[in-house]
């Protein structure tokens, strides 16, 4: 991504996210109006048919409270059962004219005691709708003059008809006489509910506390759903949601209406959404394209503002890239701007300038170097002559019959060869050791044998790797600044070779005068021991050989041991040698 773009993207981001927000809230604004208004409308429709259901329902338990004190009646259902055909025509002809005059708007059906006593009137009764079985009879009994509810469920699960059942007793011991029946028909009960016109597509239902749809001013098709409340409001408790509803979004609000016997009964209001939202709908597409006009517009303008900004840096930027090239030419276009480009074309120019400078120092150097180079080629010896020469001072040592002269150089060419070998820094224990007894034969015979050194090595760790020249220097340091300092005693240096889990030491302890404690807390290999000799030198670049291949956790840690001496105890990852 080049600057243009990465200067006008956020740009057109600063400016797309605040018009897409504001276009958003504006409609979420307009919606949440919509809905307050639809809630309130749903909500006054279900309180004014909350009131036309609670109006019905008074006028239900009215019309009962009349069936059971008509006097003509209690007198009926205390007389004996009928004991022929001719006394149950006389029964069914006084009960047909009993209910007619107590029905009021609904049909009324009344149930003798013992109805199995009248056949011809129960065969009379058939199409009624309901059938009066026993359960529902002993539960008219049970709650002591109260109603309940039956019905019988339709296509769609719509009820056809609702029956109001509820039971008679006498007047004087309040014993059961009868049943009474009201049925209600289902399209009576949906041209009493009242229904906007101007909304065809508004539903209003009657449900029951088992979520049974009691009545619809719409017909239910069977494909249609609904989501009804299932647990009973409290009191006039109503809600409003948004739900969806065969691939829609209906508004749907509740209200819960008067308790009816022990069912709670609630009325339910659907609308789509779409028919209150078709004119927000389209402002909304109307402001969309109004956006994306404008959102075209600023992009023009954007694109053409930082044009010139970025045209001036992507030239310097091609005049760059000529520089990593090795031309070092002088940018002289915009260079008389006032603003931040000319002052960086100048910087540019300036930096060319100052590269040319350092680029003649380098050549002088490199001369200078070069030089130096040749002399040391002239002066370097030829380590095949070295060798030639140590084999001839041998010859001459042993021809002249001293022996000693020629360990020690026999001794030292070992060294050399172990040393000047650049080839390979890896060697294995058991060469590191041969070169550091070859080392110590050398001080030995310097020293006329005036100390001992003692080995202790774990046979199983000669084969493994280790880098090369790392005991050598720990042994130069303790015979230095330990062995050739004693007087008192017999010098003696140990040098134990051990594994600890994953590491391998190599322990340096000698028993001369130790370091001093000023001097040993100087010892933290941030660098060479001020002012030490070779051997402090020889530590501290063992220990740095160490860390830069294996890590902080290695190295070389030295102190004093008590009562008298030093210990040096380097640190080594276990390696299995190739070999």
């Amino acid at each position: 991504m080049n600057l243009f773009q990465k200067l006008l993207l956020p740009l057109m981001v600063a400016i797309f996210i605040p018009v897409v927000l504001l276009g958003y809230l504006s409609y979420e604004r307009s919606k949440m109006q919509v809905e307050d208004v639809t809630s309130a409308f749903l909500q006054d429709n279900l309180q004014h048919n909350t009131e036309k259901v609670n109006e019905f329902l008074t006028e239900l338990d009215t019309a009962g409270f009349r069936v059971i004190a008509s006097s003509k009646l209690q007198s009926m259902l205390q007389n004996p059962p009928p004991q022929d055909f001719f006394q149950e025509a006389e029964f069914i002809s006084e009960m047909k004219g009993i209910t007619e005059e107590l029905r009021g708007s609904y049909e009324l059906f009344i149930l003798p005691n013992h109805y199995e006593n009248y056949p011809n009137y129960m065969n009379s009764h058939s199409s009624f709708g309901l059938e009066l079985t026993r359960e529902r009879i002993a539960k008219s009994f049970e709650l002591g003059g109260k109603a309940y509810w039956a019905f019988e469920t339709g296509q769609g699960g719509a009820s056809k008809d609702l029956y109001y059942i509820r039971a008679i007793r006498t007047l004087t011991d309040f014993q059961n006489a009868g049943v009474m029946v009201f049925k209600i028909s289902n399209t009576w009960m949906a041209t009493q509910l009242i229904t906007p016109s101007q909304y065809p597509h508004f539903r209003l239902l009657l449900a029951d506390g088992q979520a049974n749809i009691l009545a619809s001013n719409l017909p239910v098709k069977p494909e249609e759903s609904f989501s009804l409340p299932t647990v009973p409001l409290q009191g006039q408790n109503s809600t409003f949601e948004t739900e969806e509803m065969q691939g829609k979004s209906y508004y749907v609000a509740s209200q819960a209406i008067a308790d009816s016997g022990k069912d709670l009964w609630s009325l339910i209001a659907t609308i789509p959404v779409s028919d209150l939202t078709v004119r927000i709908d389209g402002i909304k597409a109307f402001t969309f394209w109004m956006f994306v006009g404008s959102l075209f517009i600023i992009f023009v303008m954007l694109f053409f503002i930082v044009r010139q900004f970025t045209t001036p840096i992507q030239e310097v930027v091609r005049h760059m890239r000529q520089v990593q090239l090795g031309r070092l030419l002088y940018f002289t276009k915009f260079a008389t701007k006032k603003d931040e480009i000319g002052q960086m074309v100048r910087g540019f120019n300036s930096m060319i300038q100052g590269m040319e400078s350092l680029l003649q120092t380098t050549r002088e150097i490199e001369s200078e170097k070069q030089q130096l180079q040749q002399r040391m080629l002239i002066n370097q010896i030829n380590p095949h002559f070295l060798y030639n020469t140590l084999d001839s001072i041998k010859w001459k040592a042993e021809s002249a019959h001293e022996k000693t002269i020629g360990d020690m150089v026999t001794t030292l060419a070992n060294m050399l060869r172990f040393s000047m070998n650049e080839e390979n820094e890896w060697t294995t224990i058991e060469r590191e050791l041969e070169h550091v007894r070859n080392y110590l034969n050398i001080e030995l015979m310097r020293n006329n044998q005036a100390f001992q050194v003692l080995f202790d090595v774990q046979p199983s760790l000669l084969h493994l790797k280790i880098l090369k020249l790392l005991v050598q220097p720990l042994l130069e340091n303790a015979v230095r600044h330990g062995m050739n300092k004693l007087t008192e005693r017999k010098g003696k240096i140990l040098v134990t070779v051990y594994q600890e889990e994953a590491d391998l030491i190599i322990l340096v302890e000698d028993n001369g005068n130790g370091c001093e404690a000023d001097q040993l807390e100087s010892y933290k290999w941030t660098s060479p021991v001020q002012g030490a000799t070779e051997g402090g030198i020889g530590l501290y670049n063992v220990h740095r050989r160490l860390q830069l291949h294996y890590g902080p956790h290695y190295g070389v840690e030295v102190e004093n041991r008590v009562p008298h001496g030093f210990k040096a105890t380097l640190r080594h990852p276990i390696l299995e040698s190739n070999e």
